[in-house]
């Protein structure tokens, strides 16, 4: 089954505006040349590109089977690595970790923060969870996943949040989704009751304040599609945002250490091994 996000247009767009500025393309993590940096350091919106590189180059299918099997064996040993170490909301650091291995491993991949709307089943008296990005409090990102051809997320820790009695429940341990459909965002997808309520009052549209807020993520929104995960009866909206990413190389990661573990040792210990 063919990258269904797939631009030759597009594609060739963007390595145009690469070669321009002197940045090869050609390898994962890219992002990670001098000249790209130098770039990013004059536009912080710059690692939009290469997120959007990620989604409209054309993969062959021996390549996404081959990078289907490696990003499996990844996340899953990730998975692990955050169940025993039983963090909760560590979905930035996870998924920052995840998008490093992938990079060592040759896999193309970005990482995203998104907002994700959770619909229970309607047998199961659940009313929908959001992650939103205007919410009450300080937080990184509402959520934070991986983009991984042949797969339209990789979401790591969507178990392993803060829940309300059984919601946990009804979530995988992993999201790996090769099938995904492309959907629309909404208001209640990105902001809380208490915000949309007091935009009404003011006669304000949502649009407006977005525009007003935060400009970028709109634009970001337009050209990474929102996407919707079928798993059974539940289903899982998520809203690319922005583009993240961990600035660090996979031996510097240090911040966030699953059972005193770092990322290099949970590459070298559990994922590497069973690659070779």
């Amino acid at each position: 089954m063919p990258w269904p996000l797939s631009n030759d247009q597009e594609r060739r767009r963007l390595e145009r505006a690469f070669t321009n500025r002197n940045i090869p393309f050609d390898t994962p993590g890219f992002y990670d040349h001098p000249n790209f940096l130098t770039h990013e350091q004059k536009d912080p919106r710059f690692l939009e590109l290469y997120a959007r590189y990620i989604e409209t180059r054309q993969y062959g299918d021996d390549y996404l089977a081959n990078a289907a099997a490696k990003i499996d064996i990844a996340a899953n040993a990730l998975v692990s690595a955050v169940k025993a170490d039983g963090r909760l909301g560590a979905c930035v650091d996870a998924s920052g970790m995840l998008g490093r291995m992938l990079d060592r491993l040759g896999i193309w991949n970005y990482v995203a923060k998104a907002t994700l709307t959770i619909t229970f089943p309607s047998g199961s008296g659940i009313t929908d969870r959001y992650f939103w990005s205007f919410d009450e409090g300080s937080f990184a990102a509402p959520h934070a996943i991986v983009v991984a051809p042949p797969f339209g997320v990789v979401d790591v820790t969507v178990r392993h949040q803060i829940y309300e009695g059984s919601e946990g429940d009804y979530l995988p341990p992993l999201v790996m989704a090769r099938d995904w459909l492309p959907a629309k965002w909404t208001p209640e997808d990105l902001a809380n009751p208490e915000i949309r309520a007091a935009l009404k009052l003011q006669g304000m549209s949502f649009d407006t304040f977005l525009q007003r807020q935060n400009s970028s993520m709109g634009d970001v929104m337009r050209t990474l599609p929102p996407r919707q995960v079928k798993l059974g009866d539940t289903i899982l909206k998520y809203v690319v945002v922005a583009v993240g990413g961990t600035i660090e190389p996979l031996e510097e990661i240090t911040g966030y250490k699953p059972s005193n573990r770092t990322a290099l040792q949970i590459f070298e210990q559990d994922i590497f091994p069973k690659i070779k």
